[in-house]
């Protein structure tokens, strides 16, 4: 018997990744949910699906979900995914995880029961490359100009280009974390209305074998910082990488055992420098 699958807000982008990934075929599209019931009721009409709510909390206390997909906003998505396995719910969620330092506490307590197991996290941009990349190089420039595409674009929209936007440097950085890490802050730019990060410049000395220069930008900045960093475009719809591993987590009746949680050790460290 397949195993039902709720989506947690009625929105385009889960429809596409169920169908890209080919969720449809292995799940059954159980329910959705939406702040608006009449948006939740118009979507659930037009992909099929068997039921919606009003309001997340409605549709994690239908005991008939064993999936949800968690696409929330950065701001509100952790507080959904703990009550999801704190109710004994599969998790598929994308990166960030976590948007602040007070959900540090959460997200270890999920990891210490052992809940983290029925969270996967989806990989859209080989959140291994860099670490990999470092092994055979002692210097390294990660740098990332994020080109957003979206149709309602404004001056809301920006996503913090260190905190939301690089798992990869997360990644590395937490491979090394026994290493002795030394983060130089260079230059620092914040949104005047989101308050967001949007220019960030720094050199991590990695135990002095391994330098990294970063540098991150968004799309909203000026040419001369545009010019200056690689450009890097975000779109949902390439293959995600580690889809084997996505499948094994819905197959399986037991907990994840190849945990694909990412750790938010860099996370305080990174903190700490921007606020010094």
């Amino acid at each position: 018997m397949k195993s039902n699958l709720a989506i947690l807000s009625s929105d385009q982008k889960s429809i596409d990744f169920i169908k890209k990934n080919k969720l449809n075929i292995t799940l059954n599209l159980y329910a959705n949910s939406s702040r608006n019931v009449d948006v939740a009721e118009t979507f659930a009409e037009t992909h099929k699906i068997k039921k919606y709510y009003g309001t997340y909390e409605d549709l994690l206390s239908d005991k008939g979900i064993d999936f949800v997909l968690n696409f929330l906003p950065s701001g509100i998505k952790f507080e959904y995914i703990y009550l999801c396995l704190k109710n004994n719910i599969k998790v598929i969620t994308d990166y960030p995880i976590i948007s602040n330092s007070n959900d540090l506490d959460h997200y270890n307590e999920l990891i210490n029961s052992r809940l983290i197991n029925n969270l996967f996290l989806i990989d859209e941009i080989n959140i291994k490359k860099l670490y990999q990349e470092s092994i055979i190089k002692s210097n390294i420039h990660f740098s990332k100009n994020i080109f957003q595409h979206n149709e309602t674009n404004n001056s809301l929209d920006k996503k913090d280009v260190l905190f939301e936007l690089s798992p990869e440097l997360f990644f590395l950085i937490y491979k090394y974390r026994n290493q002795k890490i030394s983060i130089f802050k260079k230059e620092l730019i914040f949104d005047n209305i989101t308050n967001k990060l949007i220019y960030f410049k720094c050199d991590i000395e990695i135990n002095k074998n391994l330098k990294i220069k970063v540098n991150l930008n968004s799309n909203k900045l000026n040419k001369y910082l545009n010019n200056e960093v690689e450009r890097s475009e975000l779109y949902l719809n390439y293959p995600i990488y580690n889809v084997n591993d996505l499948n094994s987590f819905i197959m399986s009746n037991n907990s994840f055992e190849n945990l694909s949680i990412f750790s938010y050790y860099p996370y305080k460290l990174l903190q700490g420098v921007i606020n010094e």
